[in-house]
């Protein structure tokens, strides 16, 4: 082992082995790997070495406590070093995260800088790159193993996107196809760096999204797709015509760019819209926090009925529908960060107590329209509860052609008001 090591002590090595060919390993996760006395990780990882090697197979995050427990026997009885290997490398999307703030809360963090030894690997976003001949430094990164990411917004908005799959890549390519993206160029990688004489083979396909959707991949696959039309990250103030309507009101184009932009929503996000209407301000919501959630509530059945149509749309598997009257229909959910009222059926006090209740701190905004709701609505901002109140009023006016001509047709005055909890100063 490096000098370092030895003279740091460290008693256990997280590693991260790249895809699972032991040639992939850097030569400093290979030494550990020879030195260790046990290994611990997923079958498929310790594999290569179970015949000459002590081997413990655990890999889930529930069973990390049964980890601890196995590295601290060891470290009581002085039988020697540990190695947990992790697939690809231990900072992109690995169990090395959760395994550290387990060995934290349980050791402290000072035992785990002087004891615990974190070794990178190669991740599979380098080593398909490589293969395919791509740079990836501008590429958006999307993880779909166990996690409920947008593949399609990803694509839809940047050039370049890698997708880690966890499986199913047929599933997420036929719906790219499905909703607009068959034109777009990708490549599949499946069982990266496995070669003969192992039962897993290194296959990499490439061609159109739609072209690549019409066959089935091995669960170990990642996605690397280019979309030279994507239309930018900023999603605020779509088009009108891009949600199914009816005849629920819905939140205008312009207005919802506002709303948006007081809102401030974090892509980590948990938010609400309350009075979600046809959904579209809850769409804009969903796309801005593609790795948090939102919950749209909304009572009336028909509206109900658009959110659905809309979500499925926009392929938004973190937007939640729930038919309900808030602040009721609200207790259930985890505090939110920001929230937007559209309507409140008359119970705005009860549900700004609720959401400051939740989240002394969030963000709100409430949208009016007539006189006496904005006096109400001001009032209740006015409180000790909030701070850094806003209002502005929108008169929209757009263009209509007559003829040869063009006249402005006004829509009714909206007013948007805005406020922090006064939480976020403590």
């Amino acid at each position: 082992m490096t000098e370092r090591n030895k003279i740091c002590g460290v008693s256990l090595y997280i590693i991260g082995i790249g895809m699972g060919n032991p040639g992939c390993l850097t030569v400093e996760a290979a030494q550990a790997i020879e030195a260790a006395k046990l290994l611990v990780g997923a079958k498929r990882m310790l594999a290569p070495y179970e015949k000459e090697k002590s081997c413990a197979v655990s890999y889930r995050t529930e069973e990390i406590v049964e980890i601890v427990e196995i590295i601290e026997e060891y470290m009581r009885t002085g039988a020697g070093n540990i190695a947990v290997l992790l697939s690809g490398d231990s900072g992109f999307y690995s169990g090395a995260k959760a395994l550290l703030a387990a060995l934290r809360e349980a050791w402290g963090e000072e035992t785990v800088q002087r004891r615990v030894a974190v070794l990178p690997g190669i991740s599979s976003l380098s080593y398909f790159c490589a293969k395919i001949g791509k740079s990836w430094e501008d590429a958006e990164l999307v993880n779909l193993h166990g996690a409920e990411e947008n593949l399609w917004q990803a694509v839809l908005t940047h050039e370049k996107v890698f997708a880690v799959t966890g499986g199913n890549a047929q599933k997420y390519l036929e719906e790219l196809a499905a909703h607009g993206l068959g034109g777009a160029y990708g490549y599949v990688g499946e069982n990266l760096s496995y070669a003969a004489p192992q039962p897993l083979q290194e296959r990499i396909f490439s061609g159109t999204v739609r072209e690549l959707a019409r066959q089935e991949y091995a669960p170990l696959s990642v996605l690397y797709l280019e979309n030279p039309e994507a239309v930018g990250a900023n999603l605020w103030g779509l088009p009108d015509e891009s949600f199914t309507r009816g005849e629920v009101p819905m939140t205008k184009a312009e207005v919802r760019a506002v709303v948006m932009s007081k809102l401030r929503i974090r892509e980590t996000d948990i938010v609400y819209d309350i009075g979600a209407g046809t959904g579209s301000v809850s769409v804009e919501m969903a796309l801005t926090a593609r790795r948090g959630k939102v919950y749209a509530i909304e009572t009336n059945p028909k509206a109900v009925e658009l959110c659905k149509l809309n979500k499925d749309k926009f392929c938004l598997h973190n937007m939640e529908i729930v038919e309900g009257m808030a602040p009721a229909a609200l207790e259930q959910f985890p505090a939110p960060d920001a929230a937007f009222i559209g309507g409140s059926k008359g119970q705005l006090r009860e549900i700004l107590d609720l959401l400051v209740r939740k989240n002394p701190a969030l963000r709100v905004v409430i949208n009016t329209i007539t006189v006496e709701n904005t006096a109400a609505a001001l009032e209740l901002l006015e409180t000790e509860n909030f701070t850094d109140q806003e209002i502005v009023q929108l008169q929209v006016s757009r263009g209509l052609k007559v003829g040869a001509s063009h006249m402005l047709t006004a829509h009714n005055p909206v007013t948007v008001l805005s406020a922090r909890g006064r939480g976020y100063l403590k």
